[in-house]
């Protein structure tokens, strides 16, 4: 057992259990791991490397504790010098949502559980865990994570093309003056944070970057990634959707979106130093994807003018 597992197993009275790290691609601004007690019963121990996000998930673990299925809070350790912020939390049964998952019944309650996600209304757009920071106006909060992940890539990524990126931002933020909110949004609503078992949704995980946003950010989880979502999944996705509120109108804001989303990540991973190891195929799949995205939509400004 590593040292800083031994801190939590203290304060966690938890002497007796078996810690097995839980490891994956996408693991980014967490350590998890499975902790199994002497009853055999299991656990899941979350520890944030960052304080807000452990506020952000403890908020809104707490808040949808009885209306989604999401994990509930067993014991949890709070951040201090030397210490980061860590939830013990439900171990939820089932799997990681994989492509060979995919079923047109499944897809259909994922859509209808993130509707239930948006229903839940917020006084402004930005972070809940400073309710007193909430704009009525998104472009502020939109503009403001945007501007975070250039800064990121400030000494990576080269001048001119980061002018790019800030002109690109500067000529479509108008799309932000329709959007769809502010409401509760998880901002990471993809397969690899939902949880099936015996063909349905079990669980909701990773509510770390939660925000009060606007509903078309979580459709990101229909058009982004290298696997892209057969047209009859997404459909049934969309049909969940609707059985609880409207299909917000998504396709002419999402090039931004999915563009906001590849700088964030490739910030993320160069400013974490993970970009040439633990997370090199999420670097370079969105690397690739912001290399390809003026060139495309040069190209796409040229088609239509011919």
């Amino acid at each position: 057992m590593d040292n800083n597992i031994a801190l939590y197993t203290k304060r966690l009275n938890l002497q007796n259990a078996t810690f097995t790290r839980i490891d994956h691609a996408d693991a980014m601004v967490a350590t998890v791991y499975k902790v199994t007690l002497p009853t055999n019963e299991q656990l899941i121990l979350k520890i944030c490397k960052r304080t807000r996000h452990y506020y952000r998930e403890l908020y809104f673990l707490t808040h949808f504790a009885d209306t989604l299925p999401v994990p509930r809070i067993i014991q949890v350790v709070e951040p201090t010098d030397g210490i980061d912020g860590a939830i013990l939390m439900q171990y939820l049964e089932g799997n990681l949502l994989t492509q060979t998952d995919l079923t047109n019944e499944l897809m259909y309650e994922a859509g209808s559980i993130l509707a239930r996600v948006h229903l839940n209304r917020t006084a402004g757009y930005g972070d809940l865990i400073h309710p007193d920071s909430l704009n009525p106006d998104p472009q502020p909060y939109f503009v403001h994570k945007f501007n975070e992940a250039l800064t990121e890539c400030k000494n990576h990524l080269p001048q001119t093309f980061l002018e790019q990126c800030q002109n690109y931002l500067d000529t479509h933020l108008d799309l932000l003056l329709n959007v769809d909110g502010p409401c509760i949004t998880h901002r990471d609503f993809r397969r690899g944070n939902l949880i099936a078992h015996n063909g349905k949704i079990n669980g909701i995980i990773d509510w770390s970057g939660a925000y009060a946003g606007f509903a078309q950010e979580d459709f990101c989880f229909l058009e982004y990634g290298n696997i892209p979502i057969d047209p009859i999944h997404k459909q049934s996705f969309l049909d969940g959707y609707a059985s609880i509120r409207p299909v917000p109108e998504y396709n002419a804001i999402m090039p931004l979106l999915l563009f906001d989303r590849a700088l964030a990540l490739v910030g993320f991973t160069f400013h974490q130093g993970t970009w040439q190891n633990i997370h090199a195929d999420t670097y370079h799949y969105n690397r690739q994807f912001l290399d390809n995205f003026f060139l495309n939509s040069e190209m796409h400004t040229r088609a239509n003018n011919e």
